[in-house]
């Protein structure tokens, strides 16, 4: 039957059992000593026959407008929001009313998530399948939950049973909080160290590496019940701004394109993963010369990922209200596009009633068959009765703290941070001890807005080190500021320099800003031989910052994929003699 899942979607973590009542699954952990408590599946799973059965019949009763709202995840808060709200009255709406499919949820607190989605899952006819994008683990979105390194760090230690237990920990604590589904791994190849958008998200440019890693990572999180998502195809790894629109495209050859972006996604599916999320990207030399964005472009969407690379699982969108594909395609009309495209799901839409009702007019006039939409609506009920939602969609707020944010998953969180530390350069610095170290002068150097983080390294550092001093430089700083950090650092035996500085957005990708790298140099020469510098994210800057007796690198951006403040206290332990950096790193860096 077209649009069901087929032997490759089938997943061996969703093994044939039928449970009609609340159970709870022993994890598949691959390391052994994980307490009783989190090593417990959080997800029960119904048979591939039941699931069926189910699906076609909810598919059978529901309206094609509410077919249709099941393609639909729009986004909300996770806090606490009234009844009486007029935010909660809209997400009710869209429930009751639309027969939306779920919600991709963003920020807040792990009992205010749960109670929240409690309520609304109490709300709708059909269960909802809950999202959240855990690049960074659970706690990239929800305050006291385990926060992980970037997938970098993985790779920089290059253990698959550690990136499976990320998954596993992931897994846990998000389906304890009633999230069903993360948009992570990133399986883009990092190709370019002047990548605009990548950064320590991939897992570098290693595609053995990279594949051995991100099915592990997919591993941890299904078997234990959590479904994962493959982004962002066709590939990030190395794309340009067409000028003028915002939208990239990724001028490849073919054949090159296949070998490395394609086989990347082709790693992912044969790991079993459940979705793949499209991006605004062109992939000229594969479409005939079409420019258009994988989002609307059936040529990358439907003839790559079903028929060459054989994916039978959920295709989505990434964000839908992205303005530049808004102001080109229209906020209702690039979701009927991206149905017309081969998606089963819409993320983010503008406008959600609006892009339903867009949606049902297309197939009203024929420019969407019904079947299309019936394929599409049956894959996202599927994996709702797979992940037993249809029994018990609700969860136990009893259990939160003892799921969630552990103290066995912070260890897990710090051990990755301590071996994915890694020396770029040392000249004779390392090995060394807090006693060796003397009076110590810390300079940060951050953008705005990684000033937080930087504070929390900051003043973990002055607890655990020998800091006389410590100097704060961000955008606009007093330059008497950069001058008093100088002469502060003539007067210590040892400068510390910290760079908040990751790769990360468009229009900032470039190196050190120019003052900023006119004051590494000055603390290098003004202290040579007694200057280590460390990067929270960003190994590249290693090219900018020649000279100094140490570079360190760890993989963590500014709490959100990642986390920088671990790398504080793995950078402290290294300074103190606690342990080595022992990283490889996964990137090569440029000769300038």
């Amino acid at each position: 039957m077209s649009g069901r899942p087929g032997t490759r979607s089938c997943l061996a973590w969703l093994a044939p059992l039928t449970l009609a009542t609340l159970v709870a699954l022993p994890a598949c952990s691959a390391r052994d000593g994980g307490s009783a408590i989190s090593d417990v599946a959080a997800a029960l799973t119904a048979s591939h026959e039941e699931a069926e059965r189910w699906a076609d019949e909810t598919l059978a009763r529901l309206t094609l407008e509410q077919k249709v709202g099941q393609l639909i995840t729009e986004q909300m808060r996770g806090e606490y929001v009234a009844d009486d709200d007029a935010m909660f009255q809209y997400w009710r709406t869209l429930v009751r009313d639309y027969g939306v499919g779920g919600f991709v949820v963003y920020g807040g607190t792990p009992h205010d998530t749960a109670d929240l989605l409690n309520r609304l899952q109490a709300e709708s006819d059909v269960p909802l399948l809950m999202s959240a994008d855990f690049e960074g683990g659970p706690g990239q979105q929800f305050a006291g939950a385990s926060e992980f390194p970037a997938n970098m760090a993985l790779s920089a230690i290059g253990s698959e049973d550690l990136a499976y237990e990320v998954g596993r920990v992931g897994a846990t604590e998000g389906r304890a909080i009633g999230i069903h589904l993360t948009y992570s791994p990133v399986v883009d190849v990092q190709t370019q160290p002047d990548n605009p958008v990548l950064g320590v998200r991939s897992f570098g440019p290693d595609l053995d590496l990279l594949g051995r890693l991100a099915s592990a990572y997919i591993r941890g999180y299904q078997d234990h019940g959590m479904l994962a998502t493959a982004k962002h195809y066709p590939g990030r790894g190395d794309v340009e701004l067409v000028p003028g629109t915002e939208f990239t495209v990724n001028h490849k050859p073919a054949d090159e394109v296949e070998q490395t972006d394609f086989l990347a996604f082709q790693h992912a599916i044969d790991a079993g993963v459940t979705f793949i999320m499209t991006e605004h990207i062109s992939v000229p030399s594969v479409t005939d010369g079409s420019e258009l964005p994988a989002s609307v472009e059936p040529a990358l969407s439907t003839a790559w990922v079903r028929g060459r690379l054989g994916f039978e699982g959920v295709l989505t969108t990434d964000d839908l209200w992205y303005d530049k594909v808004v102001d080109r395609f229209g906020a209702e009309q690039v979701g009927v596009m991206a149905i017309q495209a081969g998606h089963d799901a819409l993320l983010k839409p503008l406008d959600a009633i609006g892009t339903i009702g867009a949606v049902v007019e297309a197939v009203e006039a024929g420019d969407i068959p019904r079947a299309q939409i019936d394929d599409s609506a049956r894959r996202i009920l599927y994996w709702k009765a797979r992940l037993n939602l249809h029994q018990n969609r609700f969860v136990d707020p009893g259990r939160i703290d003892q799921l969630v944010g552990t103290a066995e998953h912070t260890a897990l969180v710090h051990e990755i941070a301590n071996r994915s530390l890694t020396l770029v350069e040392n000249d004779g610095f390392f090995p060394t001890t807090a006693d060796a170290l003397g009076r110590v002068v810390h300079v940060s150097i951050q953008k705005t807005e990684h000033l937080q983080a930087a504070r929390d390294v900051s003043a973990h550092l002055a607890e655990s080190l020998p800091v006389a001093q410590t100097f704060a430089v961000r955008p606009n700083v007093d330059p008497a500021v950069r001058a008093e950090a100088v002469a502060a650092a003539r007067q210590a035996d040892t400068v510390v320099v910290s760079l908040f500085h990751p790769r990360t957005v468009y229009v900032d990708h470039g190196p050190l800003r120019p003052d900023d790298a006119e004051l590494v140099r000055a603390l290098i020469a003004t202290k040579p031989g007694r200057t280590v510098v460390m990067s929270y994210g960003n190994p590249y800057l290693a090219g900018d910052v020649r000279g100094a007796a140490a570079f360190v690198v760890g993989y963590g951006e500014g709490g959100f994929y990642g986390n920088q403040v671990v790398y504080g206290d793995a950078f402290a332990r290294l300074l103190r003699g606690e342990i080595d950096a022992a990283g490889t790193l996964p990137v090569t860096l440029p000769d300038n």
